[in-house]
């Protein structure tokens, strides 16, 4: 039976189906406010640079929940979904990996739980999340659901859809640090349902 391409949302929820795999992917955020006026201004000049390069990675020989090249990637795409805000952005940081937010989604990813933390986590660090069943491509198939939010985002109101709250915590100003991990699960609970052989990506950000 073929999937087709469909893109549903529910409440807060945005469920997405690729029409290329038969896979489901779901998301999950912490709330931000609306952006304060400083965040957006006129130009947005240090972003006119290449790709992330392994430069910009940690180094280190313990085992991690996430390939080099998804870091790259995640980063990457990060970055360049920050470069193209509009209106454009005064005061945009470049965004980097970091080892200690890396360290505790890998800590939150291991549980297998869908939902945000751990708390005290929490109260400092920013958090999405997305759940994946069946196979995807690459690591950026977990995470353009977060950017497709901006058609229900205009600055400086609130969210015109369900949800845009992942989308605004990837653009976040003066978020300039990130750290995400990836775990399979065997079994996971979502909202009612039980997900087999689950894919986890928990990212968590600086504020």
């Amino acid at each position: 039976m073929r999937v087709s391409c469909s893109h549903l949302v529910l409440a807060a929820i945005l469920w997405v189906m690729p029409c290329t795999r038969a896979a489901m992917v779901l998301t999950n955020t912490t709330e931000l406010s609306p952006l304060p006026v400083a965040e957006f201004g006129i130009e947005l000049s240090w972003m006119n640079r290449n790709r992330s390069s392994s430069s910009d990675l940690p180094h280190s020989r313990r085992k991690r929940y996430i390939s080099s090249r998804d870091m790259l990637d995640l980063l990457d795409y990060h970055n360049r979904v920050r470069s193209q805000v509009f209106p454009q952005a005064a005061n945009m940081e470049y965004m980097v990996w970091d080892e200690r937010l890396a360290r505790s989604a890998e800590s939150w990813a291991s549980q297998c739980i869908w939902d945000h933390g751990p708390a005290h986590v929490m109260r400092y660090t920013g958090q999405n999340l997305s759940v994946s069943t069946g196979r995807y491509r690459s690591v950026i198939d977990l995470v353009k659901s977060w950017h497709d939010e901006k058609y229900s985002f205009s600055y400086p109101n609130r969210c015109t859809g369900s949800v845009c709250t992942h989308y605004t915590q990837m653009v976040w100003a003066s978020t300039n640090k990130i750290g995400c991990a990836i775990n399979r699960c065997s079994n996971m609970y979502v909202f009612g349902a039980t997900w087999r052989q689950a894919t986890l990506l928990v990212c968590n950000y600086s504020i």
